[in-house]
Parts: structure tokens; C-alpha cells; sequence
């Protein structure tokens, strides 16, 4: 009897071994659980908002002297296409002594109706024979962006889609122009950034960084 006491008594301790050790574990698991719950909560979030963007499928970006001509005097080039100017378009030209233009010098590019220009000077010119014009056009993807939240963000992590494809991000674009002259995005910072796209039409801009992702239509 006494034997069956005392085996008794054990089984029940092992038991209350056992209960008390699936408690602990419990607990554990909660206090983990509540742990990472309080370490993500005190993690900022990100957030940025593409405020504006935009396509120039005809963007006029170089200008090159085929033939300089002659009885020029240095000035203004100024752009148009299909009957409209080139938006944004400026660009100045220098003269050699015998009125031939020498180069273009284009200090912002235009936003052409088609890829055919035509070019008229300010001032009005008349020269004894007229210079020609090489041009070049590629899709300009525009797209200004502010970073709203309270972190600050890695530009070589912020990558861009265009189209859902073409995956670059801000630090390495090889055709973002100008380049970035700062590897940080700081809270509450605007960007301006163009894009130089081999000439062809697109339809969708996104940006993402660590699971936030906004997109914009062009």
C-alpha cells in the first residue's frame, strides 16, 4: 500500500512538473510575442507621395550645327513643332567672325508636339545662307516626390518602376538627370527628377522602399 502511495505521489509530481513547465514556456512565448509587438510599434514607418509627374514623349534634348551658315549674329534659339513652341525649351548659340554659328548651347530641353522642329531666332536674323540643325529626341519621364514621413530613406533603397519593369533605384539610374548629389532622402525633402527614356511611350511610375509602394499614372 505504502508503495502505491509513494508511486502515486510521483506520477502526480511529474505531472505538476510537467503543467508547470507548459506554463513557463507559455509565459515565455507571451513575453517573446509582446516583446516584438513593442519593438515594432516603436519603429517609424515610411511614407513619400509622388506629387506630380509627367511624360514628354517628344522631349528635344540636343541641338548640333550641321551647317553653320553665314551673317548670323549671336542670340536666342527658339524651337517649334506641329505650330507650337517647345515648352521649356531654351537654348543660346555663338558666332564666328563671318556670322556662322559655331555651336548650341542648350540650357533647358522642350516638350515638342512631334519630333520634326523648326527653329527661328531671337532676334530676328537674316543671313546670306542658313545654318542646319541636327537634333536629338527622347521621352522625358518627370516625376516630383516628397518623402512625408519621419525617416530618412537610403536613396541606393528607394527603386523605381516604370511600366511595372525597368527596376532601377535613385542612387545608381543611369539615365536620371541630373544625377543625385545626396545618398539620403530627409524627412520632409522634395525631388525633382527627370528621366531620359530611348523615345517610346509609357503609361505607369511607381516607387517603393521596404514594402510601401506608390504609384502614378503618366
Amino acid at each position: 500500500m505504502a508503495g502505491s502511495v509513494g508511486i502515486g505521489g510521483l506520477i502526480i509530481g511529474v505531472s505538476l512538473l510537467v503543467v508547470f513547465s507548459m506554463a513557463v514556456q507559455t509565459i515565455g512565448y507571451q513575453m517573446e510575442s509582446s516583446m516584438d509587438s513593442l519593438e515594432t510599434a516603436s519603429e517609424p514607418v515610411p511614407s513619400f507621395t509622388v506629387d506630380s509627374s509627367d511624360i514628354w514623349p517628344h522631349a528635344l534634348t540636343s541641338v548640333a550645327v550641321g551647317s553653320g551658315g553665314a551673317g548670323y549674329s549671336a542670340g536666342s534659339l527658339l524651337a517649334s513643332a506641329g505650330g507650337f513652341p517647345c515648352a521649356g525649351f531654351s537654348a543660346t548659340y555663338t558666332v564666328d567672325g563671318s556670322g556662322a554659328i559655331l555651336a548650341v548651347v542648350l540650357t533647358s530641353p522642350g516638350d515638342c508636339s512631334t519630333s520634326s522642329p523648326t527653329f527661328t531666332f531671337s532676334p530676328t536674323q537674316t543671313p546670306t545662307t542658313d545654318a542646319t540643325f541636327t537634333t536629338t529626341f527622347r521621352t522625358h519621364v518627370y516625376a516630383n516626390l516628397t518623402n512625408d514621413g519621419p525617416m530618412t530613406l537610403p536613396t541606393s533603397e528607394v527603386w523605381m518602376f516604370i511600366d511595372g519593369a525597368n527596376a532601377q533605384n535613385l542612387d545608381t539610374s543611369a539615365d536620371l538627370s541630373p544625377a543625385l548629389t545626396s545618398s539620403n532622402w530627409y524627412s520632409g525633402e522634395s525631388l525633382n527628377l527627370f528621366w531620359n527614356k530611348s523615345p517610346t511611350t509609357h503609361a505607369r511610375l511607381a516607387f517603393t522602399y521596404d514594402g510601401t509602394t506608390v504609384g502614378t499614372t503618366l
